[in-house]
């Protein structure tokens, strides 16, 4: 585990000052594929509000459902497989997923004061083109690379944040960062800095997203992080 000075960081973040990052070999195993695949072989974590599918067709599915399912709006593992292959897909409210992924975001909230999600983003194909493009975010992300090579690219801030859509930004300048994620790697991308993530190899990255000095939140309202043990 590498050491982190979280102070430091907190008294950056306080001062609005989340600067662009990349470290080497920051989180290592924060995540595997074989992990991955034990959690989404849990068919009631799939729901739809979870599993996002980057679909620029915005289609839809339907299934067969039985009466012992007690959410019936939850991805057959089938299909879902199936989906992996055809679209890169993210799976949101991950951040109990596992003990890591808790530990993670329990550092985040209690360091930044804000409250944090992990978003679970996979992409088995390279050559699919990531609907998102270029863009930016209306939070401040921590991106960890998991498996495989990701090529990010980050440009210098957007000022003129009063878009209507965000996505698949015209970015004509030269990026202030352009680096090769590889497992352990880990990226920092304030808000309003448009970057871009492009999958060299099938990709598994984690980003934990949290809001600005605006939205601090208060303990009382943070996840729950306690860790059961049996």
């Amino acid at each position: 585990m590498v050491t982190v000075c979280w102070i430091c960081l907190v008294n950056n973040f306080l001062k609005c000052e989340f600067p662009v990052d990349y470290k080497k070999n920051y989180y290592p195993n924060l995540l595997t594929w074989k992990e991955l695949a034990n959690l989404i072989n849990i068919r009631p974590l799939m729901s739809e509000k979870r599993v996002k599918l980057l679909d620029p067709q915005n289609r839809r599915y339907e299934w067969y459902t039985h009466g012992w399912m007690k959410d019936k709006n939850t991805y057959p593992p089938s299909l879902l497989r199936s989906l992996l292959d055809e679209f890169v897909v993210y799976f949101s409210d991950m951040s109990r997923a596992t003990e890591k992924l808790n530990d993670f975001a329990s550092n985040m909230e209690n360091e930044y004061q804000r409250h944090t999600d992990a978003h679970i983003y996979v992409c088995r194909n390279t050559e699919i083109e990531h609907p998102f493009g270029a863009h930016f975010d209306l939070s401040h992300n921590i991106i960890v690379q998991c498996e495989g090579k990701t090529n990010f690219k980050v440009w210098k801030k957007i000022e003129d944040h009063a878009f209507e859509r965000r996505p698949k930004l015209d970015m004509k300048e030269e990026p202030i960062l352009d680096v090769i994620m590889e497992p352990g790697d880990a990226i920092w991308i304030p808000m309003y800095y448009p970057h871009q993530a492009i999958s060299l190899t099938p990709r598994l990255s984690v980003s934990f997203p949290f809001g600005d000095n605006e939205n601090a939140a208060h303990k009382q309202s943070f996840e729950d992080r306690n860790w059961i043990t049996l």
